[in-house]
């Protein structure tokens, strides 16, 4: 009887720190994307012209956005 007495309470110990780990996950999951939500999305369209004169100007803002201390996440398409 002691036995599973000491498997009840190991399998209850098991179940809250499971479950206390996995709010924690959540938690943490929903507060990352209410800061992702916050971050301005900004849509840059360059004007036509061939690969080389993008480039340069791409450079150039990159360049430009550090010197302020704007963090670029880059995603050309």
């Amino acid at each position: 009887m002691p036995i599973l007495v000491a498997l009840v309470v190991l399998v209850a110990v098991l179940g809250g720190v499971a479950y206390a780990g996995f709010a924690r996950f959540l938690e943490h999951r929903e507060r990352m994307a209410a800061l992702e939500a916050q971050r301005p999305r900004v849509i840059l369209a360059l004007p036509p012209g061939d690969n080389r004169d993008t480039d340069q100007l791409t450079e150039e803002i990159l360049a430009a956005c550090r010197q302020k201390g704007v963090d670029v996440d880059l995603d050309l398409r």
